[in-house]
């Protein structure tokens, strides 16, 4: 293989890091033959890849993506072919203004304003939810000029504005942690309906979520079906509707799981209608013939890892 990239970066490298914390891999290669074979050879070791080809990093960089100043600001680069990552990483320049990024944050959160009443429906909403914030926090500190990607110094930031305290820290640090088990199928340890009622009054008042509502499985696929192509919902947005459908309804179908447990790939598929369309008819049939009882995770859900 030639002229590729490797690059740590993020948590790893920061005194914050702790179990729960992603162990990130920057890949980067001219074509995804390459990609593929890289990313296969360094998932053995429990690394979280993010790859991208060489033109579509240039192109985040270009267009002032703070990906790309979170890896000039917290990256240690392992392997350059030819200097070609680092010199998209040195002429990297941010935006002048976020705004429109902080918006785009902002419209992130319709798609968990309704919560499907299971467990993993539950993983679900704070998984998304500790995704969305995030890079709510991420974009806000970058209009004022602060570059900042820690997710624990983001919330302190908000305590010494005056808009959370220090129990809401400790609460929404749990995200982590909810994310973690989710991710990694640690089924027996997702959170609880008094967790989630615990949560939602912070979120409201930082301001990114005035109403949720939680719901039964059937109105929130109801809601999804009704909504996930009327709206204009970006890629990432129905990949992510289409995850609370499946988790609304825990099963446990591995094809879909591939899809769901993959959105840096596969998010620029739900582009389409018919392909969006199809996942979740794909659900519904499985659900039509594997209807799980049990309002709670049991034994037959043990597998389902989503990503």
């Amino acid at each position: 293989m030639k002229n590729y990239s490797i690059a740590i970066f993020g948590s790893s490298l920061r005194e914050d890091f702790d179990k729960y914390s992603d162990r990130d891999l920057l890949v980067v290669a001219n074509d995804f033959e390459t990609l593929e074979k890289l990313k296969a050879e360094y998932s053995k070791d429990d690394w979280s890849i993010s790859y991208y080809t060489y033109s579509k990093l240039k192109y985040l960089a270009e267009n002032g993506s703070l990906f790309i100043k979170h890896l000039q600001n917290e990256s240690k680069i392992i392997i350059d072919k030819k200097d070609k990552l680092k010199k998209i990483l040195n002429e990297f320049k941010p935006k002048n203004n976020y705004k429109n990024d902080i918006q785009d944050c902002e419209n992130y959160f319709d798609i968990i304003r309704a919560i499907p009443k299971t467990n993993l429906g539950f993983a679900w909403f704070c998984d998304s939810l500790y995704a969305g914030l995030r890079n709510y926090l991420v974009f806000k500190n970058a209009e004022n000029g602060i570059f900042e990607f820690s997710f624990i110094k983001l919330l302190n930031g908000l305590k010494k504005q005056g808009k959370i305290k220090q129990s809401d820290v400790e609460t929404l640090m749990e995200l982590r942690v909810v994310k973690r088990n989710y991710r990694e199928g640690v089924l027996d340890e997702l959170p609880s309906l008094s967790f989630i009622q615990k949560v939602i009054p912070i979120v409201k008042n930082i301001g990114i979520l005035e109403t949720v509502k939680i719901i039964d499985s059937l109105t929130f696929q109801n809601l999804v079906d009704k909504s996930i192509i009327r709206k204009k919902f970006n890629p990432y947005q129905r990949l992510r509707l289409v995850e609370g459908y499946y988790c609304s309804q825990e099963l446990n179908i591995p094809e879909l799981k591939k899809i769901i447990s993959n959105p840096q790939f596969y998010a620029s598929k739900m582009k389409d209608n018919d392909f969006t369309l199809d996942l979740l008819s794909k659900i519904k049939k499985r659900h039509a013939t594997t209807y799980i009882k049990n309002s709670g995770v049991i034994a037959k859900t043990k597998s389902i890892i989503i990503k």
